[in-house]
């Protein structure tokens, strides 16, 4: 249990070390890579040694080779705490921080001082010893902070009328000759601990600024026995279907998608199940209750996912663009750090390999369901030549606006009802437009669209 001194000092230099982030990246790296060349072994690849590989040219650029050191890049980080002398009570200066009235340490020796220049060559011997400086470096100082350690602990023994009783009767003893030079080094590492507080905690600040395995980052994810369960298929195998269901059904869960409008997609349809969810996006927040109280179910794009929650049940739609280079944190922060009992991913299938692996850093049991496509593709050999054999169930993909408002025009000409469909109309505008093209009883049977429809839309098109 660590006292409340030491769960203070750890926050400040928790935060401190976040603010060295590029630093201490670096430093995890020359850990890997001392570690794996001592072994004859390849460094293993983190979420770390990406951030290494897009960086590492600028910085062998502006560092040199000294600061490159993982120590020298260690160092960096932490700065000395003055120590002040002690002294008897001065009335001239009623200011000083360590007062005492007597000097005990003297009456219990005998009322022997210690003299100036006996403790400077005693203090000077204990320094040259080899076995101090081994000692030390177990102890966490390296060469620079034992030399910053000395240099003020030798002032300190100096410029103090009266010294600390213990280390008081430890030198007596030494200049008496029943005492060894090497009996100093307790109170000399009281006396650096006093200056770099980090000291006491070293093994607690190594575990937290280690950013070598990601899966550790998210504890309390870690303390759950989740159970991965990837839905794998093609588009159009009912994959997201099945793994919807569950969540419907669940006590409590959170739908994770990449597009606001599968998000909305998904709170509406839970909410018509008689469940109630809410939505999250980076734009709004919508509650299922009228009063704004919470739904235990949420419905939410991928960046937005809280990770604080616990939830029965998890989804996370279109798991494949952990892959991609600028959204895929995203999707990898919400596999590993979901705080779900049970965690549906939906995606493609040659992502299992992927997740399988990451799997195995979390520990978390995989199980794998594969799906095939529900309908067959056709391909006609023919084009369609003209819009007069355009039919019901049509849908035009255009890669401009002007082809869709030319289309649009020519189609209405023919007294069709058109549903319209791109990249930059509001998702609450997509889904009204997709649900008429969707609807039997709706006379709009022909769709005009952009790419925009390849995600987040299930619509009833028999011919593209």
């Amino acid at each position: 249990m660590l006292s409340i001194n030491k769960r203070m000092f750890l926050t400040v230099s928790y935060r401190h070390l976040l603010s060295h982030s590029s630093i201490l990246t670096e430093y995890s790296i020359k850990l890997s890579s001392t570690s794996s060349h001592s072994n004859n072994k390849r460094p293993r690849t983190s979420s770390s040694s990406f951030y290494h590989h897009h960086h590492s040219h600028h910085h062998h650029r502006t560092h040199s080779n000294k600061t490159h050191n993982p120590t020298n890049i260690l160092r960096r980080l932490f700065q000395p705490i003055d120590v002040k002398p002690m002294t008897t009570i001065d009335k001239l200066d009623p200011t000083s921080s360590k007062i005492v009235d007597t000097n005990v340490g003297e009456e219990l020796t005998g009322g022997k001082t210690l003299e100036r220049n006996v403790l400077l060559r005693i203090i000077t011997d204990f320094y040259r010893r080899d076995e101090i400086k081994k000692l030390a470096v177990d102890q966490g100082l390296d060469n620079r902070l034992f030399q910053d350690a000395y240099v003020s602990f030798r002032k300190f023994c100096i410029q103090s009328t009266v010294l600390p009783v213990d280390l008081h009767i430890v030198l007596s003893d030494i200049i008496s000759g029943s005492g060894h030079v090497t009996d100093i080094f307790p109170y000399f590492l009281r006396h650096a601990r006093e200056m770099f507080p980090h000291l006491t905690c070293m093994e607690d600040l190594k575990k937290i600024s280690d950013l070598r395995d990601p899966a550790n980052w998210y504890p309390d994810a870690r303390a759950i026995q989740r159970k991965i369960i990837f839905h794998a298929g093609p588009t159009n195998s009912g994959k997201t279907y099945h793994a919807l269901q569950s969540y419907i059904n669940s006590e409590s869960g959170v739908y994770c998608g990449p597009l606001k409008l599968l998000a909305s997609e998904v709170f509406y349809k839970t909410n018509a199940a008689g469940t109630k969810c809410d939505l999250v996006t980076g734009e709004e927040r919508r509650f299922a209750d009228p009063e704004g109280k919470p739904a235990n179910h949420v419905a939410c794009t991928v960046e937005m996912t809280n990770l604080t929650n616990v939830y029965e049940v998890a989804v996370i739609d279109e798991i494949q663009m952990m892959r991609d280079p600028q959204r895929g944190w995203a999707w990898t922060r919400a596999l590993l750090g979901l705080q779900a009992k049970e965690i549906h991913l939906c995606g493609e299938k040659s992502t299992v390999r992927l997740v399988e692996d990451l799997m195995v850093t979390t520990g978390d049991q995989v199980e794998i369901r594969e799906y095939k496509r529900l309908t067959k593709l056709n391909y006609q050999d023919r084009a369609l030549e003209t819009f007069d054999n355009v039919k019901s169930g049509d849908c035009f993909v255009c890669f401009s606006k002007n082809d869709i408002f030319h289309i649009t025009r020519e189609l209405e000409r023919r007294g069709h009802e058109v549903a319209v469909i791109y990249g930059s109309l509001p998702p609450g505008t997509k889904l009204l437009q997709a649900q008429r093209f969707n609807d039997p009883n709706d006379p709009c049977k022909i769709m005009v669209a952009t790419d925009a429809i390849g995600m987040g839309l299930n619509l009833s098109i028999k011919r593209i």
